[in-house]
């Protein structure tokens, strides 16, 4: 992996490819290498930089005391250390809520973006029940070994019949993912960033997994009618993780014509 230094925290990250831009912001309990899969398939029709959030992988830990324009700041810090200028950026759950935090601080640094699996926060996201019930989890996750969590938690994420390779990979990662990193995150996950969505200009794909059971269709719905160039692309059979070739097709248009 090759790293760059944002704000005087180190950052890990892969880069592969050529072409158009295009950068991955994954979710939680995860780090870059939950693109494996896609950064194979991605590479031959774009560069793709994807990185290890910070407090991920092979990422510093999150500094004390960080809100959302520290996650926003250090989104943008990485686009610039890397050499790029308003690349397309596609976030994947907890990677859409940064990847809009980015838009709204940053919007320079955006030129388009995909947003799968997407909320606007939690708290902007989810019903009040929902989102109790959210919190609770993710302080189980903080409290209790993986063991007692992994399982359940890769059934929401993917449809019954996703092929067994792709859970065994997301599970694995579980075991390498920090308490610490929830903990600093959660404040910013339970926002509600709805305000802020008229202002975000970038053209935005909202794509949904037809079998999503973490983010509702009413949240991808509501994304798009305050996104200005927001559009809806649910995928038939998918869950939350989404990934296959009409995700990937989007993310080659996109890095296109963020590109020009």
């Amino acid at each position: 992996m090759d790293e760059v230094v944002v704000n005087g925290l180190r950052i890990a990250y892969r880069q592969r490819g050529s072409g158009p831009p295009l950068v991955l912001l994954h979710g939680g309990f995860e780090d870059s290498r939950a693109y494996d899969a896609q950064i194979e398939r991605l590479h031959p029709h774009v560069e793709v930089f994807a990185w290890d959030a910070p407090g991920c992988g092979g990422s510093d830990d999150v500094p004390a005391g960080w809100d959302d324009a520290d996650w926003a700041r250090a989104a943008s810090g990485f686009i610039q250390a890397v050499g790029l200028r308003a690349p397309a950026v596609a976030g994947f759950s907890l990677g859409s809520i940064i990847a809009l935090l980015l838009a709204r601080d940053h919007p320079r640094s955006v030129g388009a973006l995909v947003l799968v699996g997407a909320y606007a926060g939690w708290g902007g996201s989810l019903a009040p029940d929902a989102l109790a019930e959210r919190i609770a989890a993710a302080r189980f996750t903080m409290q209790h070994p993986v063991h007692e969590w992994a399982d359940a938690f890769v059934d929401s994420v993917f449809e019954s019949d996703a092929a067994p390779e792709r859970r065994t990979h997301a599970r694995g990662l579980l075991a390498d993912w920090r308490p610490a990193t929830t903990a600093a995150l959660l404040e910013v996950m339970v926002g509600d960033f709805r305000p802020a969505l008229p202002d975000i200009l970038a053209p935005t794909a909202v794509v949904r997994g037809a079998r999503d059971a973490r983010s509702p269709l009413a949240t991808s719905r509501e994304l798009c009618e305050l996104l200005p160039r927001g559009r809806l692309v649910e995928i038939a059979g998918a869950g939350h993780d989404c990934a296959g070739p009409e995700l990937y097709g989007m993310l080659v248009a996109a890095a296109r014509e963020a590109a020009g």
